[in-house]
């Protein structure tokens, strides 16, 4: 199914966005409610309904009695109507989530690469979803719209990905063709943790906020922004690639051309690095636990990060200024190390800067593949597409 050529008059379109609007944020509702509440006739609205339930779209909830006058009729969106696929694609984890055009989480997986490259990994992927199809009774008809957040950028023109490098075995592919082959639908890729500043601004820490950031510290490091309500992507899609921030160490050298001078001081290979234990099976996880225990050179491994990473969180605010600055990723989020950033703030800044740990964890780029997936179906289904705004996402179920 083509989700971009329903092209019906423009009145009937706007007329179909108030009525989805409404269905989608507050649940069953009866005509004569939305025709009250739109503001349009119930004669239009019960036009509007019959096309909406003759596509399938909508579907009779039940009947509700009122205190005077004849029960009423209550309809929603239905939920099996269709689905949208959205996909955390990462160097050693993949997160997936099939969502009903409601909202509603039919599946959640999460699984390791296992070893998987280049088209391999994507197949893998593929196989992944087909599980979880299977396992939720959805057939692959169903799937609407995928959207996959993964590091780095897309070229636009090639489909190419760049500035990646835990992933460069498919960084020589056209990712979204081949994206879109593998999974039989169409396909939007955005980066990781763009995606993960719109899951908090959906359904985490950045709800109800304009203008919000969110800094990622874990593998590797990035930055996704919110400004106006509007995701900032830059000319070339790399707004946010502050792993090339020239300093934490020497922009100079081969390896900060390649990862990202700060990339090299705070990313989970810099702190090992830093930290200097000899063990090449030590993970940046088993430094904040030591750190966490006590041990003096782990300890001072995690301090020098954070107080790198509060010049970072000085930088960005200094540039943005976001009402709040949220950290993810795996080392972004611990305890220890938002509360070692809190500290040294004072030391590098005057202003009060709002800074928290995200409260999506892990989760955040896969929300924010979902809420991408389900705010463009919803657009390009029930909204004309000349108009100025889009439809706002529905609040999003546990």
């Amino acid at each position: 199914m083509n989700i971009w050529t329903s092209t019906p008059p423009m009145l009937r379109q706007i007329s179909v966005r108030a009525a989805m609007e409404i269905l989608l944020h507050e649940g069953p509702t009866s005509r004569a409610d939305l025709a009250k509440k739109t503001g349009l006739s119930k004669q239009t609205m019960s036009e509007v309904i019959r096309t909406l339930e003759e596509s399938g779209w909508v579907r009779v909830k039940g009947v509700v009695s009122g205190k005077v006058g004849r029960s009423a009729v209550s309809y929603e969106v239905a939920p099996d109507a269709g689905c949208v696929i959205g996909i955390d694609l990462g160097a050693t984890t993949i997160r997936a989530a099939i969502v009903d055009i409601a909202g509603g989480i039919s599946e959640e997986i999460e699984a390791p690469v296992e070893g998987h490259t280049g088209k391999k990994l994507l197949d893998h992927v593929n196989n992944l979803i087909e599980q979880s199809l299977t396992k939720a009774k959805i057939p692959r008809s169903k799937v609407l719209l995928a959207a996959v957040a993964t590091p780095g950028v897309v070229d636009p023109e090639t489909g190419m990905l760049s500035l990646a490098p835990n992933m460069s075995d498919v960084a020589s592919m056209d990712m979204r063709r081949t994206l879109q082959d593998v999974l039989g639908c169409d396909v939007i890729i955005e980066n990781d943790v763009n995606a993960a500043v719109i899951g908090e601004s959906w359904k985490g820490n950045g709800i109800g906020l304009d203008c919000v950031a969110f800094i990622s510290l874990g593998t590797g490091i990035g930055l996704g922004t919110l400004v106006n309500g509007k995701l900032m992507r830059g000319a070339k899609g790399a707004a946010g690639e502050i792993s090339y921030l020239p300093f934490g160490s020497d922009p100079y050298a081969a390896e900060s051309l390649e990862r990202g001078a700060l990339e090299c001081a705070i990313g989970a290979r810099g702190i090992v690095n830093r930290y200097g234990s000899g063990d090449g099976g030590l993970t940046a996880r088993d430094v904040l636990e030591k750190a966490e225990g006590g041990e003096a050179g782990a300890l001072a491994t995690i301090k020098e990060t954070a107080r790198l990473a509060a010049l970072l969180v000085v930088s960005v605010d200094a540039m943005l200024d976001p009402q709040k600055i949220i950290l993810g990723g795996n080392v972004g989020r611990h305890p220890l190390v938002e509360r070692l950033i809190q500290q040294a703030l004072p030391a590098c800044t005057k202003r009060t800067i709002s800074v928290e740990a995200s409260t999506l964890g892990s989760r955040a780029t896969l929300m924010g593949a979902v809420a991408i997936a389900l705010n463009q179906l919803h657009n390009a289904l029930f909204s004309p597409q000349d108009l100025p705004t889009e439809m706002r996402l529905p609040t999003a179920t546990a």
